[in-house]
């Protein structure tokens, strides 16, 4: 019988939800979420049902009731009210309109990685890993707008909800960096998208960065749909190639290399004038926010180090090794 209560208390200590949020406990939740629905996915793929689940009206159900599931019901379930400072702090409209600007130079630096990541994954693999969302583009002016709500607004939202704000406050002032690499791996594994992998990294390393410049999450949400929206109205010269099109490395055309290396460096540069910027905004906040406010209310590091975030580690590679191996489709 103590042999069992043992078992139980190990358990809970490691799996059950802790007096005092840590980091990892949500993690755990957002992988074992994706999990599942990387399983419907696949099933999905494989039953009859009215709609396919690669056409735009699937894929918009599948990705609004996932964001709704895998990040903004547990950041509204595991939150704990005004210690958390979920959404953060309101610092002006100013800093707003330089986020929602910054999505464009953001956007160039994502496709030219993309481009970049698509040609070598051919060169090298002799065949693309194909995400696990996808469809066709809409040929209807209803359907751009359903997948810019389903693809972009929605998502953007979710996503800065959960890891720049509910994980963001999980970790002390004093804890940027490691909190830095926790946020960035977990918003690259969740994005289920071989092809994307760097310029998702740079996405997740930008939204970071505006989190702790502007201080909210509205700055990485409108930073994410000025990225997305902007794609729209990319030159033919500068878009993104089409894995779906391409059989070999040599079907991509050269043109995509002369002009996503501009673009690339372009994208820096401008970049680097909004750290300038942000830079400068944040210095003038100190003496109004200080980041060790909410400090004695976050438990210290290592108190997420446990079989929990052993598990959350087992069920992401467990599922980018099926990405990888093409499982869903």
């Amino acid at each position: 019988m103590s042999g069992t209560k043992s078992t139980l208390s190990i358990l809970k200590h490691n799996f059950g939800r802790p007096s005092v949020m840590t980091w990892g406990w949500p993690l755990m939740w957002l992988s074992l979420m994706t999990g599942v629905f990387y399983g419907v996915r696949c099933l999905l793929n494989r039953l009859v049902i009215p709609f396919g689940v690669t056409s735009l009206v699937g894929c918009s159900l599948f990705l609004i009731l996932m964001t709704l599931c895998a990040l903004v019901l547990p950041s509204a379930s595991l939150s704990t009210g005004f210690e958390d400072t979920i959404l953060g702090h309101y610092t002006g409209i100013g800093a707003l309109l330089l986020s929602v600007i910054s999505g464009i130079p953001l956007m160039m630096l994502k496709v030219s990685l993309y481009n970049f990541t698509a040609w070598t994954t051919l060169r090298l693999g002799e065949r693309s890993v194909f995400p696990v969302i996808f469809h066709a583009e809409p040929e209807t002016i209803y359907g751009t707008v359903l997948s810019i709500l389903s693809e972009t607004v929605i998502p953007a939202f979710g996503m800065s909800l959960f890891f720049f704000g509910l994980l963001w406050g999980r970790f002390k002032s004093t804890d940027r960096f490691r909190a830095a690499v926790v946020i960035i791996s977990a918003f690259v594994l969740y994005s289920m998208d071989f092809t994307s992998v760097f310029a998702t990294a740079a996405t997740a390393v930008w939204c970071f960065y505006l989190r702790s410049r502007v201080r909210n999450v509205w700055a990485p949400f409108l930073c994410l749909v000025s990225a997305s929206v902007s794609e729209l109205f990319l030159p033919e010269s500068l878009s993104k190639i089409d894995i779906f099109s391409v059989q070999t490395y040599a079907d991509i055309g050269t043109t995509y290399f002369y002009s996503s290396i501009p673009a690339f460096f372009m994208g820096m540069v401008l970049l680097l004038f909004f750290i300038r910027v942000l830079d400068s905004f944040s210095i003038s906040l100190r003496h109004e926010i200080h980041d060790d406010e909410y400090d004695e209310y976050i438990p210290a590091f290592d108190k997420s180090i446990n079989l929990s975030l052993i598990l959350t580690i087992a069920v992401f590679i467990t599922i980018w090794v099926l990405i990888i191996q093409g499982a869903h489709l």
